[in-house]
């Protein structure tokens, strides 16, 4: 009787775990199943398959409505239905994709309020609102206006996207809570991403606001951002010439040389050459001279060789150099001829030949060895030999050829051959080739 029951004892356990080893086979793939969906989906979404990303996540949601991901998957939905919104030229199609989007963006909100997604969730529904908003869904403005009317517990990227957008509805109601963020809040980098969204606004109030923050904000972060943003605005150049006037602090006037140089106005360009010419501080004076280099007005060249033959500090006219290399014209290219030819001293005709190499052509490549052939300094010829192997054409490279046959300073007939080593080119590896075989 023992051994019976016994038996049956055992019976019952191998039953009992041959159940749960088919329950564990029928639960695993189930599971693998929605790692793989989860992941193909995430692969769509990479791929800014929009359409595809979002039938996945549909699919996805619809099979596995409590799955692991919690929130995640709901949050794809709603951000592919946004993107594939984007991609089709149906209005009508559009603004129901978006509205799909919002219901999950909500679903996230309300089930995982507190969970890490809460906040791209939010983020999202402040895009959505403002796109439905501008198809005629006025009922989704409630989203924008309470987002930035939202106190300064709140999360406060969610607050400036949402001042951003109602500042495109409705400046009168959204220009005073910004403002006050920018006076009151204690936080520099909240003052300075509100700066950056006020910024993006014509209001005329915009320039004096940005002025009054780059005088007296407590934090020089939020100044320099203030300075900026004053150069990005065609009507700031007057607070700027202010501001440049009056400011002690020599990071801020660097930043205002910048704002200066970002500012595309005939007197902006002026400041810029006043300052390169005339300003105690040589270090403003360089700084204004790089952005000369920097920019596109005809008159840069002219500008810069007129400073050039005025001053005797050696620092500035390495640095008018270096900025006559950046033009991209025949004047600036002559004139740095003339200094590699001229009377100047060897580190200025060092500094010009290695800028006429980085212009590149067959044409420089022509200076440069009729400048070698010359009376120039072993420091210099040195120089040469660097500045044609910066230069990729046919004619550089013949004169390298040239040098590492003829020339009698061994020193420098192995620089040449050094430099023929780094071309990529055929012909320079054969002739190397053509050199060993003649040893």
């Amino acid at each position: 009787m023992k051994i019976m029951k016994k038996l049956v004892f055992f019976l019952l356990m191998t039953l009992l775990a041959a159940q749960a080893t088919l329950l564990a086979q029928k639960e695993q793939p189930s599971g693998d199943k929605a790692a793989r969906l989860f992941q193909s989906a995430k692969d769509a979404v990479f791929a800014k398959k929009w359409q595809e990303a979002t039938e996945q996540w549909r699919g996805f949601c619809e099979q596995f409505p409590q799955s692991k991901w919690g929130a995640e998957p709901y949050y794809w939905l709603a951000y592919s239905l946004n993107q594939a919104a984007r991609e089709t030229s149906d209005f009508e199609k559009q603004t129901a994709m978006r509205e799909q989007a919002m219901i999950k963006v909500e679903m996230v909100l309300t089930r995982f309020k507190e969970g890490s997604w809460a906040e791209d969730a939010r983020m999202l529904r402040i895009e959505l609102a403002e796109s439905l908003v501008k198809a005629g869904k006025a009922n989704y403005k409630k989203y924008i206006t309470t987002g930035a009317e939202g106190k300064n517990g709140d999360d406060f990227n969610v607050k400036l996207a949402a001042l951003d957008a109602l500042l495109q509805m409705d400046g009168e109601k959204a220009l005073p809570i910004l403002k006050k963020i920018i006076k009151e809040n204690k936080d520099k980098n909240i003052r300075a991403k509100a700066l950056f969204v006020l910024s993006q606004h014509d209001d005329p109030s915009v320039t004096t606001l940005l002025g009054e923050v780059a005088r007296t904000d407590d934090d020089p972060y939020v100044r320099e951002q203030a300075v900026f943003w004053l150069g990005q605005h065609g009507d700031g150049l007057g607070v700027l010439l202010e501001l440049y006037s009056a400011s002690l602090d020599r990071k801020l006037k660097e930043k205002i040389v910048f704002a200066f140089s970002q500012n595309e106005s005939e007197a902006s360009f002026n400041k810029l050459v006043e300052i390169a010419k005339v300003d105690p501080d040589l270090e403003m004076r360089e700084k204004a001279v790089f952005w000369i280099g920097q920019s596109d007005d005809q008159r840069a060249a002219a500008a810069l060789m007129e400073m050039y033959r005025a001053n005797t500090n050696l620092d500035l006219k390495k640095k008018i150099i270096f900025s006559l290399g950046q033009l991209d014209d025949e004047r600036s290219a002559s004139f740095l001829k003339e200094i590699a030819i001229g009377g100047s001293e060897d580190r200025l005709k060092e500094e010009a030949v290695f800028w006429i190499g980085q212009k590149g052509g067959d044409k420089n490549a022509e200076l440069l060895a009729s400048l070698y052939g010359g009376s120039a300094s072993q420091a210099l010829k040195e120089k040469i030999l660097f500045s044609l192997s910066q230069n990729d054409s046919p004619t550089a490279l013949k004169h390298l050829f040239a040098c590492a046959r003829n020339e009698k300073n061994p020193e420098l007939r192995k620089k040449a051959i050094f430099w023929i080593g780094q071309s990529d080119s055929e012909e320079a590896a054969k002739f190397l080739q053509q050199l060993i075989d003649q040893e």
